[in-house]
């Protein structure tokens, strides 16, 4: 059999065999059947737009769904899922990728905070469980201590977790608590789903057994955007602690910035999403605010644009534009001046 003529009338020079050419033509089509189900969502992957089915699993759990991407825009564990208002933390990969990338996410319930060596606040998201039936991970006389309250943490594998030691203290309670409870760190699971060896990500587990509140070290900060929280054993080196905060857009002292989120490529007969994060000068989160900005796209041609808020989707039909390029940019609506632009060029949908 020539899989030369499969190639050519597939247009799949790249593929080795008939099988490859039977794959490419189903990955081709479950993209572009993509967002035809009511399991299709516009999340958000670690802060910028993504495509997910998101699936609501079998067993009833209401904290964890089933989600599948397409086989060119795969995620890894760890990663972040904004949907729902919520934050979810991927922890499980199905290695079997051939059509999909699929896997599980859970829900987040616990924001876990610290102060790193540079006197930073660091915060991340956890999903968390109840390990008090579980060893604490310490040892004392050769007898293994039971914890009375314990929680499981499950956080993404970065670059500031991979510092979190034992014996480290942290908050987990209301942060409006007059004495919030107390967690140490007694033990962690580094490598027990660690993908990072081939480039996709891992996930770490900590246990925290309760410890004690210390009135003198434990303290209640208030962040940039005004939200008090617990820190435990806090120095004030003299600066301010670094977390996102929320300015009035409606101020006119305020300096806008833009980023303008997502591939400098669009490719043919496949919609991308766009996003814009705007901030002042001092890196603080401006809120997206329909009467003061808008998109705006200058191009030769027709492009389609479906706008929500602070994402725009694009789209171009006509394959005779590859290699065409047009320019995206964010306006700032009361004197018509551009505060982020990208030239987005049209590629060959393959």
């Amino acid at each position: 059999m020539d899989i030369s003529y499969f190639q050519k009338i597939n247009n799949t020079y790249k593929s080795q065999s008939k099988q490859e050419t039977d794959l490419y033509l189903l990955n081709r089509h479950v993209d572009e059947c993509f967002s035809d189900t009511i399991d299709y969502h516009v999340v958000k992957r670690n802060e910028e737009p993504f495509e997910l089915l998101i699936i609501k699993d079998t067993d009833g759990n209401t904290f964890k769904k089933k989600i599948k991407s397409k086989h060119s825009e795969p995620f890894n564990l760890g990663d972040y899922i904004e949907w729902n208002n919520q934050i979810w933390l991927v922890t499980l990969l199905d290695p079997n990728e051939k059509t999909y990338h699929s896997g599980y996410m859970y829900l987040c319930t616990v924001p876990l905070r610290w102060q790193n060596s540079e006197g930073k606040i660091v915060e991340r998201y956890a999903y968390s469980e109840d390990f008090t039936k579980y060893s604490s991970g310490v040892t004392g006389n050769n007898t293994i201590r039971i914890g009375d309250n314990q929680y499981g943490l499950t956080l993404p594998i970065d670059s500031e977790t991979k510092k979190l030691n034992r014996d480290m203290r942290f908050p987990i309670d209301f942060d409006d608590s007059e004495k919030p409870d107390i967690y140490m760190l007694t033990n962690r699971k580094v490598n027990l789903n660690n993908n990072e060896y081939f480039g996709r990500g891992g996930t770490m587990i900590l246990t925290m057994s309760f410890d004690s509140f210390d009135q003198d070290e434990d303290k209640h900060i208030t962040m940039d955007n005004g939200k008090e929280v617990w820190i435990c054993n806090y120095k004030d080196i003299g600066s301010t602690p670094v977390s996102p905060s929320i300015s009035n857009p409606d101020e006119t002292t305020v300096s806008i910035s833009a980023t303008i989120q997502g591939k400098k490529e669009l490719k043919c007969k496949r919609k991308r999403t766009y996003a814009a994060l705007l901030s002042d000068m001092d890196g603080n989160t401006i809120n997206w605010d329909n009467a003061s900005y808008h998109w705006n796209v200058v191009s030769d041609f027709g492009v389609k644009q479906t706008v929500n808020g602070n994402q725009i989707e694009l789209y171009v039909e006509d394959d005779s534009l590859i290699g065409e390029s047009f320019i995206l940019s964010v306006i700032k609506s009361n004197d018509n001046s551009i505060i982020a632009e990208i030239d987005i060029t049209i590629a060959e949908e393959f």
